[in-house]
């Protein structure tokens, strides 16, 4: 956390993190209390907005103004060792307050050493201004919704002051399941975009989230890092998602959402707002949109779609960078008929080592069993059907997405679980490979796997994108079944039964700590749970 010490109006936003220790009466005391010694300095807390969406980040400003004619000198109360500074929150989530302050967060995180660590002194100047920034929801995480108050209380060098109480509302709402992007070839520690929508008093919000893998010695797994509300869009809105990308980290040109409302296809990045987003107007609303978008380093977001009717597949492009001054509106770069209709898709980008190429898997119905399409697009856009293979004796399952990743060398791997057509409760993985111009590489693999001990909802197959991991390249997959129990690669036991709903569509993403999948928090949104 920066500081600064200003001489005109001040600016400070403070965001807490959780922490549990007990608070003293002293801590939980809401109203201002007069300096004692007769040393005037005043605390003010601002808020960045006065109502929030559980789970939303906030950031509170936060002054220390030095109104005495003589210089303060007091331990910076900014600084991670400092203990002076205490944030009390008090509220549903926190009946009885709860009290934290710098050193109790890093203490609890373990991110920084502590023992021996002073905070240095600060000298401020009369009529001077001390201000911060601090989080909210990461030192004080907020998930039931009601009224909080909050204060600040500096305790140090003969000053004990408290500020005045700020006061805001946290609200709830309904959340659609998430789409997850992630960053291919971008490492372990990538952050993983979640993108939903929340209904909320009438109002249709587009939420965006970033979890973080976290995992280490001590097994800390996957943590939200980032919450927001991107602001409303029509009730009408759908298909919220997050593209997945070739970029590498830290390089990405812009980051893109993308949703439909109707038969219009909407995609936010700079320059454009939610008022004016990027966007292009098909004649009729799709049959489906190909998860995910595809995002590429050079600005560009492709949007594979199913035309209305099935018949025919397209392929739409945004483009935008951070210094681009206008929206443009989005193009159809490519299109090519189907043979049948599609039951279920997905799509990918290459590595960015071997290009920008785009790779989309088609299972459609066949005589004797099911169809696999394997559909390429040049970096330019342009599409073409270069191979069908015929998974025989397979019917698909309800709502199943296949799988679909290109490694080094460009060759492309797909994945599907479907059901036996002489016994609907046997499911099979198939796989395929198809060489680098897209051709196919030798028959489909198929593999028996546990009978299931229902019908199946949903199923999804995924391959591990890490780089550099022995994992890479290995197929995971799930069986969502009608009782709401799940089934899994590398289960044993029993279908186990997870803690909240799973997101639908079923997505699952690779991590260090092995395979999550996405469920939906019917108060926070979107999580990953492990499997």
């Amino acid at each position: 956390m920066s500081t600064s010490v200003l001489s005109g109006p001040w600016l400070l936003v403070l965001t807490l993190s959780a922490a549990n220790p007990v608070p003293t009466p002293s801590q939980v005391k809401t109203a201002p209390s007069p300096p004692s010694g007769g040393v005037p300095m005043r605390i003010q807390l601002r808020l960045s907005k006065a109502q929030l969406v559980t789970s939303e980040d906030m950031d509170v400003r936060i002054a220390l103004s030095n109104e005495s004619a003589t210089p303060l000198e007091f331990p910076d109360p900014f600084r991670h060792s400092d203990q002076s500074l205490t944030y009390t929150v008090t509220g549903p989530e926190y009946p009885k307050g709860h009290a934290v302050n710098h050193y109790t967060v890093i203490e609890r995180e373990g991110t920084q050493p502590l023992g021996g660590v002073v905070a240095p002194q600060v000298r401020l100047g009369s009529g001077r201004v001390l201000e911060s920034v601090v989080p909210l929801q990461e030192w004080a995480p907020i998930r039931q919704p009601g009224r909080y108050r909050l204060t600040a209380r500096l305790q140090a060098a003969g000053i004990d002051t408290v500020s005045a109480p700020v006061e805001f509302d946290v609200v709830t709402g309904r959340p659609n399941s998430a789409s997850a992007g992630v960053m291919i070839g971008g490492g372990p520690y990538s952050g993983v975009g979640t993108v939903w929508l929340q209904h909320l008093e009438g109002q249709t919000l587009l939420m965006q989230a970033v979890f973080v893998d976290e995992t280490d010695e001590d097994g800390r797994g996957v943590s939200r890092r980032t919450s927001k509300v991107l602001g409303a869009v029509a009730p009408d809105a759908s298909d919220a998602l997050a593209p997945w990308t070739n970029d590498a980290p830290g390089g990405e040109a812009v980051s893109w959402v993308l949703w439909r409302q109707g038969a219009s296809i909407l995609a936010l990045a700079p320059p454009a707002t939610l008022t004016a987003p990027f966007r292009f107007d098909l004649e009729t609303p799709p049959e489906r949109l190909i998860r995910p978008p595809l995002e590429t380093h050079a600005g560009e977001l492709f949007v594979p779609i199913v035309e209305a009717g099935g018949r025919g597949l397209r392929l739409l492009r945004f483009q935008s960078s951070m210094d681009a001054p206008n929206v443009t509106p989005g193009k159809e770069v490519g299109r090519v008929r189907l043979p049948s209709v599609p039951l279920s898709a997905r799509a990918t980008l290459q590595p960015a080592s071997v290009g920008n190429g785009i790779s989309i898997v088609l299972v459609s119905e066949a005589a004797g069993g099911l169809e696999v399409q394997h559909v390429r697009a040049t970096s330019a856009g342009r599409l073409s059907r270069v191979a069908s293979t015929l998974l025989r004796g397979l019917s698909a399952l309800p709502d199943s997405e296949p799988g679909v990743w290109i490694d080094d060398s460009g060759h492309v791997h797909a994945a599907l679980v479907a059901a036996s057509l002489k016994n609907p409760r046997q499911p099979m993985l198939a796989e395929v490979r198809f060489r680098s111009d897209g051709r196919l590489v030798a028959p489909p693999s198929m593999t028996p796997l546990p009978e299931l001990p229902t019908s199946a909802r949903a199923a999804v197959a995924r391959h591990c994108h890490l780089p550099h991991s022995d994992r890479a390249g290995e197929v995971r997959w799930a069986i969502l079944l009608e009782d709401g129990r799940l089934m899994h690669s590398g289960q044993r036991g029993p279908p186990s039964s997870p803690k909240q709903p799973v997101a639908s569509p079923l997505e699952l993403i690779e991590m260090l700590q092995g395979t999550f999948i996405l469920t939906t928090d019917p108060i926070r949104g979107p999580e990953f749970e492990w499997l």
